[in-house]
């Protein structure tokens, strides 16, 4: 056990330099700065980043730049915010066994990170994926691949196992063989409606030896909650970490405060339900989240697509009882029109400055980041994306990243190109 504890010690600490080796002092100077810091927002101020760290946040017009200053962006007009996070995505998609991971990451992983970055996704953790996004995060965190800091999860079905002996020797195999960052795609229960929807003894049981044998090794374990009795039984088995707000149910104030008390976090994935436009065909037809007929291919059709309406009005009650309520898409489609469409949902029950703490500060809290990530001040990872127009005026403008910086180094720079400030929605 030791050995893997120092193992996974050195590789989250790989995770949170990366990019240092090669950041760059910069000062971001004139720009609208919203800190993600109890709301406040700078109208006119700098930013300054030295070695992959901001080390100062000021108000007023910029001077001269100071001496080792270095690169100097001149953002007037423009918006700083801190780097977007997405607790939940399917990095590797499709045919997950090694023919298709090789695949993508032959043809596709180039291409989709960079595709993040220019949605202003700077760090994203992984949904259960192939055991490719091992090998992803590695290329990732040498610069061999550009691309958002990667939080890879092992997948460990431990619903489905046969008992707890099983569930631990499966997680111990898994830490041993991946080094994961965290154990994710564990769905409780396994059935869902039409079905019951709740757990059996003995998937409860898999579930606590699950989340207790990961703890012994430091790592986090994220559990799919999909109704309100599901997430208090995951709760008292010990969950900490839910992904999806709950869609079989209207959440009272009382389970949500039972979040708070069990100090868990929630992942929004809020979108699931709504209707897509403009990513799997451009003729004005609503689809589900992979393409499929809407409402109809949504779990076979039983919720006629009033998932949609249950996750967006029990993610406010979440929000409203205290609940650490962060972002995720749990989607593998085009990045800048996943960000788009959960952003879309959100807005139903979110302010702007509600969605920039749940893309930072609270994002970066559900992966254990929060003292690194998620916001805009001293002392923190100089994860920062430039928009060309307010989100405060409307969620639309989050999607109109110029300039993104991972870690202090510059990763994207749109600035004087075509349709540079303008929201991206649709796939190209």
């Amino acid at each position: 056990m030791n050995r893997i504890l120092t193992t996974l010690a050195v590789t989250a600490s790989a995770l949170a330099l990366a990019g240092t080796a090669q950041a760059q002092n910069l000062t971001i100077a004139n720009a609208r700065i919203i800190t993600g810091v109890g709301g406040r927002i700078i109208d006119k101020g700098s930013v300054v980043v030295k070695d992959g760290k901001i080390v100062a946040v000021t108000e007023g017009a910029s001077k001269a730049p100071a001496k080792g200053a270095g690169k100097v962006i001149n953002a007037s007009g423009m918006t700083v915010i801190a780097g977007y996070i997405d607790d939940h995505r399917h990095i590797i998609h499709g045919e997950r066994g090694p023919a298709g991971a090789a695949k993508f990451m032959k043809d596709d992983a180039a291409r989709e990170m960079m595709e993040l970055l220019e949605s202003g996704v700077t760090t994203v953790q992984s949904g259960g994926d192939s055991p490719a996004v091992f090998d992803l995060r590695s290329k990732v965190a040498s610069g061999e691949i550009k691309g958002p800091r990667i939080i890879a999860s092992a997948q460990v079905p431990v619903s489905k196992m046969k008992d707890e002996a099983t569930v631990r020797a499966a997680i111990d195999k898994a830490i041993a063989d991946y080094k994961p960052d965290s154990i994710a795609e564990v769905h409780f229960p396994i059935t869902e409606p039409p079905s019951t929807n709740i757990p059996t003894e003995q998937e409860t049981r898999n579930l606590a030896a699950g989340i207790d044998e990961a703890l012994k090794f430091h790592v986090p374990f994220q559990v799919h909650t999909s109704a309100p009795g599901a997430m208090t039984a995951a709760l008292k088995a010990g969950a900490k970490k839910l992904v999806h707000t709950p869609h079989f149910g209207w959440l009272t104030d009382d389970e949500a405060k039972q979040v708070v008390t069990a100090h868990a976090w929630v992942s929004s994935c809020t979108g699931f339900g709504v209707p897509v436009f403009g990513v799997f065909n451009h003729n004005n037809v609503p689809t589900f989240r992979d393409g499929s007929k809407w409402p109809d291919d949504i779990l076979n059709g039983e919720g006629r697509g009033r998932e949609a309406g249950y996750k967006a009005v029990n993610g406010r009650t979440l929000w409203d009882n205290g609940v650490d309520y962060g972002y995720c898409t749990d989607t593998n489609y085009y990045a800048p029109a996943a960000l788009a469409h959960e952003l879309r949902t959100l807005n139903l029950m979110f302010s702007p400055i509600d969605m920039v703490k749940i893309l930072g500060q609270n994002s970066a809290d559900f992966i254990d980041m929060g003292d690194k990530l998620g916001t805009i001040e001293t002392g923190k990872l100089a994860d920062i994306v430039i928009l060309g127009a307010n989100p405060m005026d409307g969620y639309w403008n989050f999607l109109t990243a110029e300039v993104v910086i991972k870690g202090g180094v510059v990763m994207v720079d749109k600035r004087g190109k075509p349709n540079a400030g303008k929201p991206i929605v649709h796939n190209p």
